[in-house]
């Protein structure tokens, strides 16, 4: 996948491939098993499954718009609990994460998170959770595990971003000349025309930076 301007943009393409892509993977999961018994009542289960969870997700999304919290964490969580063999349920659990992030209740947002990366499907979507993550343990005052956990992350889409958490980190830690690096390399990162004030705030605020 190319390189996203945000977050959101990554998550939606996501949808999208899966959208695009789901019954072709699933039949290339069943011909690198081999050729057993019942295999096109699987692969039609399978389909009907994504097929499923994916009208479930839009519904989400519907909710989440509407701003209908309980109906989101309550789909979400069906989500996640019946459709885990598809990505949707990692979607779902991203989707749920943030709801409890935006509502101050970190250890549930960590929980959710910690999730996906034990069962995303996807790259990418891990690299989203372990992104989201680094936030959790830096907005509950762990800016080590923070650290930790953008250590992990390999997805260049999320360099910009990663970048200035790590800095984020690395402040409240103490460190300027740390946090002044990795600044720097957010904005040597971030995409061209992209919104970087708040970055470039952050480096005038450790004594500038060049523009």
């Amino acid at each position: 996948m190319n390189a996203y301007e945000t977050e959101e943009q990554q998550v939606e393409a996501i949808r999208k491939w899966w959208q695009e892509n789901g019954k072709m993977f699933i039949a290339g999961m069943v011909l690198t098993v081999g050729s057993v018994v019942g295999w096109r009542m699987w692969v039609d289960h399978r389909h009907n499954q994504a097929e499923a969870a994916s009208a479930e997700y839009e519904q989400l999304l519907r909710e989440l718009g509407a701003g209908n919290t309980e109906a989101v964490i309550k789909r979400g969580a069906y989500l996640v609990e019946n459709f885990s063999a598809t990505p949707y349920s990692d979607l779902a659990a991203l989707a749920l994460a943030k709801l409890r992030l935006e509502g101050g209740e970190l250890a549930a947002a960590k929980g959710r998170l910690e999730w996906v990366l034990e069962h995303g499907k996807q790259d990418e979507i891990r690299d989203l959770a372990r992104l989201r993550l680094a936030r959790v343990h830096l907005q509950g005052g762990d800016s080590q595990q923070a650290l930790a956990a953008l250590a992990e992350l390999s997805n260049p889409a999320f360099a910009a971003v990663a970048e200035e958490v790590r800095g984020d980190a690395y402040l409240a830690q103490g460190d300027k000349a740390a946090a002044r690096a990795a600044y720097e390399k957010a904005l040597q990162h971030s995409r061209p025309g992209s919104d970087t004030a708040v970055l470039r705030m952050k480096l005038d605020n450790l004594g500038g930076v060049d523009a």
